[in-house]
């Protein structure tokens, strides 16, 4: 938590920089940029030292890029270009690619470390990411399957849905995760049928 409240002074001043004109010598708008890319990949590289007690885990085998940001990258980079601002707008673009370039170390990184990522400890899933995310399984209430993205979509009572992205994970791991949270649950949910027909 206290990484991003840091982050995200860092962009306000890089921003506020910006919007108001303020005239930050180029080196600073570097350095700024520096730093917040330093912040996000080490909160990035953190997942890979992270382990929480649990009586099931799975590794991630691969990571999937993120497409929707490189596509913003270049289409935003590519209108500051084409507009002649890429001058004024320097900063703005290396801020554009921050994302695009870490989702690609990330992709080869995750490949090689194979870092577990998906923790179950009696009812209390835990998602080991950037920051931590924990949900009650008991409370689940329904698991919805998008044979599109191949994403795992999980809905709970009284906290929001999380999405996992099966290719990122051995397929027998996966059945295995499905099968425990379904008996942790204390409501009525079952596998959905496009999951069992996706096998």
């Amino acid at each position: 938590m206290k990484m991003i409240i840091i982050l995200v002074l860092f962009y306000v001043i890089l921003f506020t920089g910006q919007i108001m004109e303020l005239n930050f010598p180029i080196s600073l708008n570097v350095f700024l940029v520096a730093i917040i890319f330093t912040i996000i990949i080490s909160m990035e590289f953190s997942i890979l030292n992270k382990d929480f007690i649990s009586d099931f885990k799975i590794r991630s085998y691969s990571r999937k890029l993120k497409f929707g940001n490189l596509f913003n990258a270049i289409f935003w980079t590519g209108l500051i270009v084409f507009d002649n601002q890429h001058k004024k707008l320097f900063v703005i673009i290396l801020i554009l690619w921050i994302y695009p370039f870490i989702d690609i170390v990330m992709v080869y990184v995750f490949r090689k470390k194979q870092p577990y990522t998906i923790f179950i400890n009696n009812r209390n899933l835990i998602l080991n990411g950037p920051w931590k995310i924990e949900r009650d399984l008991s409370e689940l209430t329904e698991i919805t399957f998008d044979r599109y993205s191949k994403n795992l979509n999980l809905s709970f009572k009284t906290k929001s849905d999380i999405s996992i992205q099966t290719k990122e994970f051995n397929k027998q791991d996966i059945d295995k995760f499905v099968e425990i949270i379904i008996t942790k649950s204390e409501n009525n949910v079952c596998l959905p049928e496009n999951y069992i027909l996706n096998k």
